[in-house]
């Protein structure tokens, strides 16, 4: 029934289709019956099997220059680069400790090049993001919210942007801090050693908080350790790094531009804020009159006097990292724009930091990688197998989590290799309250919109555990509105507040540092896996969360130095990864395909949440959620005690929510269908993902977090219930069979005469219900009675599962279907059913 084409088997029927699934939006109204391929371009099939679904549409759209992974089966690159060039391409990176290489060539020229016999595969480079996102303002103005009418300006608020970065988004700051009020000063060792004496153990600053303090008493403040940031650049001058900076080389797309080189002002400000975290050394000096002392000085220990320090008749604001000595390289992969790139360019930034230690003479220590992305393959796909290349020649590698909480299994790579440290965010109370006062100018505010004395994990922090079962993230630390670096063109010396797993994991990097200073010194033995379990076994426990909200909790330096110290071994027996994996079963209420579950909340606390997990099969047709008898227990003035709440697709390691941050203050409902949601009741401020509202109900664990709004001022209570509905779909037509990687199943099907509508649903066994999961992707060509047409074209070929095509038209007749075997990671063919649906 079906063509196959994969290798040299495919038959001279099915070169025609190919060749016309690659050129048809180029050559349209040809038709697939009339196509023949000459005898001397035979060799085309194999290659045309090598490129991914991915590149098709661009080398269909004709698109001029394409950026490509070229996976090849060994290291002999020269003929695959000759080739490269003599096609008017140009090799970007080659890599060391995998067999690849990236490129970018022209798109009509990819088929050519997948002819070389030392080419395994081609693909489109995917895209990987710094991990930053925005608070912005939770009231408009200060308005007595008297009644809900009012509280509908809460829909005002966007709270943390939660655009995607999949979908091109940049980071942002919270709030730039106004510089006309700061004189900002460097330090020198010295002062930085005095300094370290006058701060008392609850005065606002990460390295308070996160136990650093104590380690620099023992002179140790990082100093011999260097730290490799990979991220937007550095811009070394920043009065916060003068002299931690030894050098930096640009990997990113602005290399050849007006934009080359990692030591500018106009390069993104987040990869300077992230150095900042890690081994700032400046205060700002102020006088008591200031409102940054006043709102320091009335949740914490006041800043001290500034005398000691050479500046008589300031007070003085550490501006501090964790290892304020260490020394710092800077490799930038992101654009100035501050946008994303390819996990290629992030490899091939991993493998220089290697190289920088195994063959340039530089004693790498740690890398620093406030980035990610999803992955579909945790711990073992490209990126994670360089993480651990990178631990095994020791260098310690830090990692977030990602910002795509608070559903479980939402850590994405590289903070899903094994080896790595992956960072979760949390709400530090003195750092948070401070915030709200600056940022709103009005003192005391941020007792009332952060009333816990302990740090929360914030609802963005990426949650584990993996696909397969590990735990992650490893730690927690402070991510929320973090003061450090800040740059612009114009102003090479600002100062911002920032949030994001970006902001807690420098301050990890920054412990990690210290504690490598103590050991080359002492335990020069001491290994990445060493310093990771002494992290662990050293961290300040969470109440209210589990292991993969903060992993093994929040961080504290000091802890995890005396962990080391007392076991110098204490990463010897660390668990290998698994060689035997599955889907993790992290289902947690009695629900499998349909069912019924209720209950109660009662007296959650602000920022503490409830998360359910259920199974949901092909059937599954509705998911509804009811929230009755809400008693806020309002006490604050603003009177924004609200649950918020969360409902996450089966997709796992991205952001995926039919619905997030919808704030509920009364009886609420929200229905999840098939391709829809709908939500009614006491609700605002309803935030989702567009792309996830357009698919199907897919197969795997679907997660709904009821969650008391972090800025509530009291627990609070409600009633819920879950119903979830199953009706098997009936289709008009049914085919399935398998296929196997870089396979193509062909065929075609015929719908009936006058047919208007054709719904087209892939399905198959490994999806989100699998660990590791297959992409299988679908693309159509049909005759429209005039022309062959191959639209929609891209519809089919996303991470969903199923893969849906709908075609609407006058006239439909013929329709060939196209099913490629994009990624299959079982080693096994793929089982797959297509659905088809008439009107």
């Amino acid at each position: 029934m079906y063509q196959k084409i994969f290798g040299f088997k495919g038959t001279q029927t099915a070169s025609s289709l190919m060749i016309v699934l690659i050129a048809s939006s180029l050559l349209s109204g040809i038709l697939i019956a009339n196509i023949t391929l000459p005898a001397n371009e035979y060799s085309a099939i194999p290659a045309a099997q090598k490129i991914s679904v991915a590149l098709l549409e661009k080398i269909g759209s004709g698109a001029e220059q394409v950026n490509v992974i070229i996976e090849t089966f060994d290291k002999n690159y020269e003929p695959v680069k000759l080739l490269i060039q003599s096609l008017g391409g140009a090799v970007s990176f080659e890599y060391k400790y995998v067999n690849g290489l990236a490129a970018q060539l022209p798109a009509d020229k990819i088929l050519e090049l997948a002819k070389n016999q030392n080419i395994k595969k081609v693909y489109l480079d995917e895209m990987r993001y710094p991990l930053t996102y925005t608070q912005k303002p939770l009231v408009d103005g200060y308005i007595n919210l008297l009644f809900f009418g009012d509280r509908n300006k809460l829909d005002e608020r966007p709270i943390f942007n939660r655009i995607g970065f999949g979908k091109g988004g940049v980071p942002q700051i919270d709030y730039a801090f106004p510089m006309e009020e700061a004189t900002v000063v460097t330090l020198s060792p010295d002062q930085i050693k005095t300094l370290a004496e006058l701060i008392e153990p609850n005065t606002y600053w990460n390295p308070v908080a996160m136990g650093a303090v104590p380690i620099w008493s023992l002179d140790d403040l990082g100093q011999g350790s260097l730290v490799v940031v990979i991220d937007t650049g550095i811009y070394e001058q920043h009065p916060m790094l003068d002299g931690s900076v030894i050098g930096g080389v640009d990997l990113s797309p602005d290399v050849g531009t007006d934009y080359e080189g990692w030591n500018r002002t106009d390069n993104h400000w987040h990869g300077t804020h992230v150095a900042g975290i890690i081994a700032g050394h400046a205060a700002i000096l102020v006088h008591s009159s200031d409102p940054l002392y006043q709102a320091i000085a009335r949740y914490a220990a006041p800043p001290p006097e500034a005398s000691s320090i050479g500046f008589p008749g300031y007070h003085v604001i550490p501006l501090f990292g964790m290892a304020p000595l260490a020394q710092l390289y800077a490799i930038k992969v992101f654009p100035h724009t501050g946008e994303g790139v390819s996990e290629s360019i992030i490899i091939a930034a991993i493998e220089y930091a290697i190289s920088l230690k195994l063959e340039q003479g530089y004693d790498v220590d740690v890398i620093s990688m406030s980035l990610g992305g999803p992955t579909l393959f945790d711990g073992r796909d490209l990126e994670d197998q360089t993480v651990d290349y990178a631990s095994s020649v020791g260098i310690t590698v830090v990692a977030a989590a990602g910002n795509e909480g608070p559903a479980s299994m939402t850590v994405g790579s590289p903070g899903s290799a094994e080896s790595a440290i992956t960072v979760a965010a949390a709400a530090h109370p003195v750092n948070t309250r401070v915030y709200w006062d600056i940022y709103y100018g009005r003192p005391g505010i941020g007792w009332q919109l952060f009333v816990s004395d302990t740090p929360q994990i914030y609802a963005f922090s990426s949650r584990g555990p993996t696909s397969d079962g590990r735990d992650k993230p490893d730690i927690a630390a402070t991510g929320i509105f973090v003061l450090s670096a800040y740059i612009e063109p114009g102003l090479p010396d600002g100062l911002a507040f920032a949030s994001g797993t970006s902001m807690a994991t420098p301050a990890v990097s920054g412990a990690v540092a210290l504690l490598n200073t103590y050991a080359e010194v002492y335990i020069p033995d001491a290994s990445p896996l060493d310093y990771k379990q002494a992290i662990k076994n050293g961290a300040v426990w969470l109440p209210g969360y589990d292991k993969y909200d903060q992993g093994a909790g929040y961080l504290n330096a000091y802890n995890s130095l005396v962990a080391l110290f007392n076991d110098p071994s204490i990463g010897d027996e660390y668990p290998p990864l698994p060689t035997d994996y599955e889907l993790a079963d992290i289902s947690n209420i009695p629900i499998v395909e349909a069912g019924t579950y209720e209950g109660s909340i009662t007296n959650l606390k602000p920022g503490l949440s409830y998360e359910f997990i259920f199974k949901v099969t092909e059937a599954t047709n509705s998911i509804k959620l009811k929230i009755t008898n809400v008693d806020l227990r309002v006490r604050n003035p603003f009177r924004i005690n609200s649950f918020e709440i969360y409902i996450q697709s089966a997709k796992r390691t991205m952001y995926a929510y039919w619905v997030e941050t919808a704030n509920v203050w009364g009886d609420a409902e929200f229905v999840i269908t098939d391709y829809g949601t709908i939500w009614s009741g006491w609700v605002t401020g309803v935030y989702y993902d567009p792309s996830t509202l357009e698919t199907a109900i897919e197969p795997g664990y679907v997660k709904i977090v009821i969650e008391n709004d972090w800025t509530s001022s009291g627990p609070i209570s409600c009633d819920f219930k879950i119903e979830v509905t199953a009706e098997p779909t009936e289709p008009d037509e049914v085919y399935s069979d398998t296929i196997d990687v870089n396979e193509w199943d062909i065929f075609s099907i015929a719908p009936p005469a006058g047919t208007e509508k054709v719904t087209l649903e892939l399905w198959w066994e490994n999806d989100w219900s699998k660990y590791p999961t297959s992409d299988l992707d679908l693309y159509v060509q049909w005759f429209n009675g005039t022309d062959w047409v191959m639209e929609p074209l891209d519809e089919g070929a996303t991470l969903n599962s199923p893969e849906r095509v709908v075609i609407e038209a006058p006239t439909i007749e013929e329709i060939y279907i196209y099913i490629y075997g994009y990624a299959i990671w079982t080693g096994q063919p793929e089982n797959w059913t297509l659905k088809v649906y008439y009107g």
